[in-house]
Order: C-alpha cells, then sequence, then structure tokens
C-alpha cells in the first residue's frame, strides 16, 4: 500500500525549517541544501512541496504575517479604539521571542522583495490590511473622543507604522537598546499625544 503524505504537514515543517535557519544564521543560509538537511529530507525532496527558494520565502514570510493575524483578532475582540489600537501595535512589536523571531524572517525577506514583484506584492498587501485595522481603530477612537489632537488620522497611522517597523529593525540589530520596556514605553508616549 502506497504512504500516505500529509502534504500541508510537510510544507509546515519546510516552513518551519526556514524559521530555524533564518533565526540562527540568516537569510543568506537558507540553501536548499540546507533546507532540505534541516527539515529531514533528502536533498531534491523539498521539489514536491515547493518550485523553488523564493516560493519558500514566500511561504514563510505569509506563515509570520498569518501568525501575526491569528493574534490580532483576539487581542482585538470586543475592544474599541484606543484599546483595540495598541493592541494591534503590541502585537506588531518584537516584544517576545517569537515575535522576535517573525522579526527576523520579515526583515530578512525585505531583501528579496525589492527585487521580485510576487514577494514585493506579498509584502504591500499584508502591510495595508494592517494600516487598514489600524486606520478603523483611529477613526473609531476619534469618535469615542479618546483622540482630539488635529493630526490627521493617516498620519497617525503611517507614524505608528513606522514606529513599530522601526522597533523590529531596532530589536533585531540592537536588541540591547531596543527593550519591550522602551518599545511599549515610547507607544505609550506616543499614544499619549494624540489623545
Amino acid at each position: 500500500m502506497p504512504k500516505v503524505v500529509d502534504h500541508d504537514a510537510r510544507r509546515r515543517l519546510i516552513i518551519e525549517s526556514v524559521w530555524k535557519i533564518v533565526g540562527r544564521r540568516g537569510l543568506a543560509a537558507v540553501t536548499m541544501r540546507e533546507l532540505a538537511a534541516e527539515a529531514g529530507f533528502a536533498n531534491g525532496g523539498l521539489a514536491p512541496y515547493f518550485r523553488d527558494k523564493d516560493e519558500i520565502l514566500l511561504a514563510a514570510f505569509q506563515y509570520a504575517c498569518d501568525a501575526t493575524e491569528r493574534r490580532l483578532a483576539p487581542a482585538t475582540a470586543g475592544a474599541g479604539g484606543l484599546v483595540a489600537l495598541r493592541a494591534i501595535c503590541h502585537e506588531l512589536l518584537p516584544l517576545d521571542d517569537t515575535r522576535l523571531l517573525e522579526a527576523r524572517v520579515v526583515i530578512a525577506f525585505w531583501d528579496r522583495a525589492v527585487h521580485d514583484p510576487r514577494l514585493s506584492a506579498a509584502h504591500e498587501s499584508t502591510t495595508d490590511r494592517w494600516r487598514t485595522l489600524m486606520r478603523d481603530c483611529v477613526s473609531r477612537a476619534r469618535s469615542a473622543g479618546e483622540i482630539t489632537t488635529p493630526v490627521p488620522d493617516e498620519r497617525i497611522v503611517e507614524t505608528l507604522f513606522a514606529v513599530v517597523v522601526g522597533f523590529q529593525v531596532g530589536a533585531v540589530l540592537t536588541p540591547g537598546t531596543t527593550t519591550g520596556e522602551r518599545q511599549l514605553e515610547v507607544l505609550e508616549g506616543l499614544l499619549a499625544s494624540y489623545a
């Protein structure tokens, strides 16, 4: 009887292996040979699951984004305005080991996305969704009187997004100064300035 293979489980294993390699040694270390070895496959064993390295990296990036989005729904459930906006920012900030690894994967992905329209489009669509969520929270916070600043909503969203992305880079490159406490302190100061 032929062996039954769970292709989705194998794809997840490959993606998790990308994460492990990136976390230990960076994106440059992710070769098809290294990836096959990390996942426990023979050389060439990745071909039934992914066409090429870029397809694997796209799946690893999407996995990071999906993990974030799975956290966003419960973090913002039943919350409105500033509470939901703060929760979104917390989920995007690299405040723990899981989110720090996600930041490493995403930052490593950017270099390739600059030169690959598929990867760039995936990044753009994800960040557009997150900005839309933030924009909705800002609008609700303004309607509830939680935000009173004359600063336009779009500028608030772009500032918060820039801060979150900046902290992702900082936490990866300068973890000694970009601590979770520092990230939260800056975020709270920024949110308070909009009241």
